[in-house]
């Protein structure tokens, strides 16, 4: 039985390093490698920022109590300007002690608890809203905010594909203008690019939140992008 799967082994190799030798070998014929760009430009229909909630006490016990009661009112605010439940998610939490220094030594003053939340909103005529809510309800900062497309897969698709006719249109000029055609595409590599935006910073104190109950925010446009690298034989 184990010289049956040893022979199975060796055939499977056998059969397989052509292949292998194939793909690796390196090209020998005429070619030609162009680089071919796409870029759409979409209007972002989705947002998501960052809802925090920090909370000072002389004990961590008192703070962590604070900052959830604090993080339950900003949750129940969100809740009642429209958001799900499963748009609002923790990013993350902290309880550290606030030092003092003095003369070069530290004395303990109280500890600092702090409450992250990942806020997604699918309707960024309701931003806005959303930023004004959770300043009303006495979040510490609201910032990072980030757009994108819920569509985004299939846009990127459609980028690559006009990436790589960009590409191979770029080969033709180039064999024709040699006295040449193309013959096959030997290879084409996807160089992948960050199509994911610079957040934008907004960060206000809960006072200046409240001030100003109507937030007015407009995205800009999104640039989604895909680049290649396509190589082509010649003849």
């Amino acid at each position: 039985m184990t010289r049956r799967i040893l022979r199975g082994v060796i055939l499977m190799m056998a059969v397989a390093a052509p292949v292998a030798a194939q793909s690796t070998a390196p090209l020998t014929s005429p070619s030609v490698m162009t680089e071919g760009r796409a870029t759409i430009k979409v209007t972002p229909d989705l947002a998501f920022l960052t809802v925090t909630a920090v909370t000072r006490a002389a004990r961590p016990g008192d703070a962590q109590r604070a900052v959830a009661q604090a993080v339950d009112n900003v949750r129940a605010s969100l809740r009642k300007a429209g958001l799900k439940d499963d748009a609002v998610k923790s990013r993350n939490y902290s309880v550290d002690p606030e030092l003092q220094w003095a003369d070069g030594k530290s004395k303990l003053i109280g500890y600092t608890a702090q409450h992250a939340l990942d806020v997604r909103v699918d309707n960024l005529a309701e931003l806005g809203a959303i930023i004004d809510a959770a300043g009303s309800a006495g979040a510490s900062s609201v910032s990072d905010i980030r757009y994108d497309a819920k569509q985004r897969d299939q846009i990127e698709a459609e980028a690559l594909t006009l990436a790589v006719k960009d590409g191979l249109s770029r080969a033709e000029i180039i064999a024709k203008s040699a006295g040449k055609t193309v013959l096959s595409v030997w290879r084409i590599d996807d160089q992948r690019v960050s199509n994911s935006q610079r957040p934008v910073l907004y960060a206000m104190a809960p006072q200046a939140m409240r001030a100003s109950p109507e937030t007015s925010i407009t995205p800009t446009d999104l640039e989604i992008q895909a680049v290649v690298t396509v190589t082509v034989i010649l003849r």
